[in-house]
């Protein structure tokens, strides 16, 4: 298996479990808003590259 994607793979999970704990943690309603935000463009990001990437393996 590519060790490239396992690294962005844990990555990926880190980043999440990171925001995660952030919107727990946090007491204000600003920060979750954010941090909800920018998982939602982080999400959008992996999104299109496996699109990408999809379309260049055909």
């Amino acid at each position: 298996m590519n060790t490239q994607f396992m690294r962005g793979m844990c990555l990926g999970a880190l980043a999440g479990a990171a925001a995660e704990i952030l919107m727990l943690t946090a007491d204000s309603p600003s920060v979750k808003k954010r941090a909800r935000h920018t998982i939602h463009a982080v999400g959008d990001a992996v999104d299109d590259v496996v699109d990408n990437i999809s379309h260049t393996l055909r």
